[in-house]
């Protein structure tokens, strides 16, 4: 008997706690323009600016504080000197922790601050396959920490359009990191 009133109040914690909580889970896509901000000593042969999607899944925990998984790749970089091509792109997956403010008398328009963590892949091949030893070229793995503001409007309760900027930075590396910005959309469950 005392176990079933122990977990009848257990229970009743947690369904307490979940109300309060109001979690609303939610998807989204978004365009992602990324621009290297670091000159370096390949600038002649990798491109500064990628294009990039982005794939996300996210749960808004109450007005105020949301946190997100994205997955990002990026469109493949040609660029060609002096007869030499490089192949260049890059890809990312990672948390994001959003804070939110929202404005107006329903609360269509919403401030967003983000602060979250990600794992970057870059890859760079230079050279035509057709020669002797084939193309050279380095994959790099990095953990990033991004940071950014943006806006997202309500269109309904449902749908939302979101535009946000962002820092990604990079510890001991060269370039030292990259900002992006992106317009997305996203859909509430």
């Amino acid at each position: 008997m005392k176990k079933t009133l122990l977990l009848a109040g257990v229970a009743s914690l947690f369904a307490v706690n979940a109300e309060a909580l109001e979690l609303t889970p939610y998807v989204g896509a978004d365009y992602n323009l990324n621009f290297v901000n670091k000159s370096s000593n390949l600038d002649f042969m990798v491109p500064g600016k990628y294009h990039s999607g982005s794939l996300v899944a996210g749960a808004k925990i109450s007005p105020y504080f949301a946190v997100e998984a994205f997955g990002e790749l990026s469109k493949h970089a040609t660029k060609k000197y002096f007869g030499v091509k490089s192949h260049t792109e890059y890809g990312a997956y990672g948390m994001d922790a959003f804070g939110i403010l929202p404005l107006g008398c329903y609360g269509e328009w919403e401030l967003l601050g983000t602060a979250g963590i990600g794992r970057y892949r870059s890859e760079q091949k230079f050279g035509p396959k057709s020669l002797d030893f084939g193309p050279f070229g380095a994959t790099a793995h990095i953990w990033g920490v991004r940071l950014g503001a943006g806006v997202q409007y309500n269109l309904t309760e449902n749908w939302g359009v979101r535009a946000m900027y962002r820092h990604i930075a990079f510890h001991n590396k060269d370039p030292r990191g990259f900002d992006t910005m992106s317009l997305g959309v996203r859909y509430a469950f």
